[in-house]
């Protein structure tokens, strides 16, 4: 059975973001997979110190909600991280999940698990789908270096009021099927 894994950097449990996180986990479970949602803003996340102990170790030295969200990371086949756009980027709290995924990889920056697929996940309220597109691609080569690898991307544009995911059923067919191809 595959292991799916969602963070969801929102503070909005039913807006866009969580809207679309879940018809992606809806999918995966209609597959047979095993899934987990993670919510980032009721999680505590401290911030990297900078120490680099996870590299040499595989283990973060901070003790914190982290820690049961990378074993989940790194027992899964597939990583969705979900998020809106603030100020060009994802939100603070992924980032802060973003910083602490070193150990991932190794002293010479190799990654220590074997590469596993991931499905971004973008809410925007600029109706330009093409307004942030140079994070998305910063944001996926990053991650590439930790083994995660982008195999699909979903981008919800215009979508200032909070139930515009949930209206859109071309998008929501889109996300339950990213689901479901795991």
């Amino acid at each position: 059975m595959k292991k799916v894994v969602a963070f969801t950097g929102s503070p909005r449990k039913n807006g866009n973001t969580a809207t679309l996180v879940k018809e992606v986990i809806r999918g995966a479970q209609d597959a047979g997979a095993e899934t987990t949602i993670f919510y980032l803003y009721d999680m505590n996340i401290k911030p990297c110190q900078g120490c680099f102990v996870c590299r040499k170790t595989g283990h973060c030295v901070l003790q914190d909600d982290f820690q049961n969200m990378f074993k989940h990371i790194v027992d899964a086949d597939v990583v969705v991280f979900s998020s809106p756009v603030y100020i060009g980027q994802v939100t603070a709290q992924m980032k802060l999940l973003w910083d602490r995924l070193c150990g991932l990889i190794d002293e010479n920056r190799k990654p220590r698990y074997a590469a596993k697929n991931l499905i971004m996940l973008y809410s925007q309220g600029d109706p330009n789908a093409q307004s942030f597109q140079a994070s998305f691609q910063i944001n996926e080569a990053l991650l590439k270096m930790f083994g995660l690898n982008v195999v699909d991307t979903i981008l919800l544009t215009d979508g200032v009021d909070p139930n515009t995911a949930a209206n859109n059923e071309e998008l929501l067919l889109k996300a339950y099927e990213a689901g479901k191809a795991i």
